[in-house]
């Protein structure tokens, strides 16, 4: 779950399904195909191909005898287990039909988003192209897909083609996703392209039409799009005329200068005080729960910088905005968490139902590896598990109070129950399903 790892693909079908053999040679899983890899390299550009194929000793007579005569005894015992076995017996009684399994079918994940479903079951949503074990046979190659993934029944429940119309300009796994405050995820593609699963219609939606009909600055289309820093829910979009603008995609509000317009106060259809929490940005780190006015989509900023004070013994003295972050969060008042317990790099991952969710380290060592926390709104700690990882992204985690916490990034998961018991690891590109 680093985001600084190293990845090596092939470079004649792409995959990250690559074994090494021996001095900086790897072969594909997916097609077989060989290749040497610079001890610098992330990405693999070339290929080499090896001719040069060691001749066998030769074989004696009587060797080639014996091995004929070995030959023929293992024929016939397979000839009589042939005859022996029925069609239609039970293969765990002995050897069963024979039969032609479907083609099993895993991700190349671009992008991964946990996130809860309008149930509250914990869920994966996945973008990405699809591998198969028969390379030239795959016919759903070279084509951008997205899915949902059910943990708590460990399997598939929705997997389909990004756009179809769109994949030749989104160039293979070039998607990128964010869950923004409506639980919904929404997906950049090829840089230029924004899309939204929406989990009330289970459906995927193209959202640059809409976009461009709202704002008079892009009539001349969509050049870029990035997402917004500080975890608004916004993103940047460049039009083809170069004008830029800050857009909210769930309220359909935008700016031209989105931290101009934050600086200042503003108020929002449905506001109302509601409670929030994040992490101290200095070390020791300690948890803060505060209150904020707040309306779903509009401008809000989800992760504020928060500095705390010390005495000089080192005890913690107290914690605050600056003048930006009170504005930008909106804030009302502000409560550091059982500040008598020290820890470091604290993650905020969830917080819903009366549950925060963090990672936190007892040292401030980068290698030490990050322990996953239930706290209640208090600060009070429900539990504490160990986990394998030294570093989690903010939000990169999903609570269901029934099931449990749901975190990772990228093409790794963990589901713990709400015990604190890690009852899944689950590897993206390992979860194989059908399509034919």
């Amino acid at each position: 779950m680093n985001p600084k790892k190293s990845v090596i693909r092939c470079p004649e079908c792409g995959s990250k399904k690559t074994k090494y053999i021996d001095d900086q040679v790897f072969s594909c899983l997916s097609c077989s195909a060989s290749f040497y890899v610079e001890t610098n390299q992330t990405t693999v550009n070339h290929k080499h191909t090896y001719n040069a194929t060691p001749k066998p000793a030769p074989v004696s007579s009587q060797a080639k005898k014996t091995i004929l005569v070995c030959l023929g005894v293992f024929a016939l015992l397979f000839l009589f287990f042939i005859f022996m076995i029925k069609p239609g017996d039970n293969p765990e009684h002995g050897l069963g039909p024979i039969t032609n399994d479907k083609a099993k079918y895993t991700f190349d994940v671009a992008d991964s988003k946990a996130f809860i479903d309008q149930s509250k079951n914990p869920k994966l949503f996945i973008t990405g192209s699809i591998q198969s074990s028969d390379y030239q046979n795959n016919k759903y190659k070279n084509q951008n897909y997205w899915a949902v993934y059910d943990v708590v029944k460990g399997a598939y429940e929705q997997i389909a083609p990004v756009d179809n119309n769109a994949n030749g300009s989104i160039g293979i796994n070039r998607l990128k996703s964010y869950k923004l405050d409506d639980g919904n995820i929404y997906t950049i593609a090829g840089e230029t392209m924004l899309f939204k699963y929406d989990l009330i219609t289970k459906s995927m939606q193209l959202l640059n039409s809409e976009i461009i009909g709202n704002v008079k600055e892009l009539q001349s289309g969509i050049a870029s799009i990035v997402k917004t820093s500080h975890n608004f829910s916004a993103f940047e979009i460049r039009s083809n005329s170069d004008k830029r603008v800050t857009y909210y995609p769930i309220s359909k509000l935008y700016n031209t200068d989105n931290f101009d317009y934050t600086i200042k106060n503003h108020s929002y259809p449905n506001d109302k005080p509601t409670v929030f929490f994040y992490p101290t940005a200095n070390q020791p780190s300690f948890l803060v729960r505060y209150t904020a006015n707040y309306s779903v989509g509009y401008p809000f900023c989800f992760n504020p910088s928060i500095d705390s004070e010390f005495d000089e013994n080192e005890n913690f003295k107290s914690a605050s905005f600056s003048n930006y972050w009170v504005t930008a969060s909106r804030l009302i008042d502000m409560q550091a968490l059982n500040t008598s317990n020290k820890v470091y790099d604290m993650t905020l991952l969830d917080f819903r139902d009366g549950i925060v969710a963090v990672a936190v380290k007892t040292s401030n060592v980068a290698t030490e590896k990050l322990m996953i926390q239930w706290q209640d709104y208090d600060g009070k700690l429900l539990w504490s598990s160990p986990s394998d990882v030294t570093y989690l992204y903010d939000y990169s985690g999903t609570i269901s109070k029934e099931h449990g916490l749901l975190v990772g990034s990228d093409d790794k998961y963990y589901f713990y129950d709400n015990q604190g018991t890690l009852v899944k690891e689950l590897e993206l590109e390992e979860l194989s399903f059908d399509l034919d």
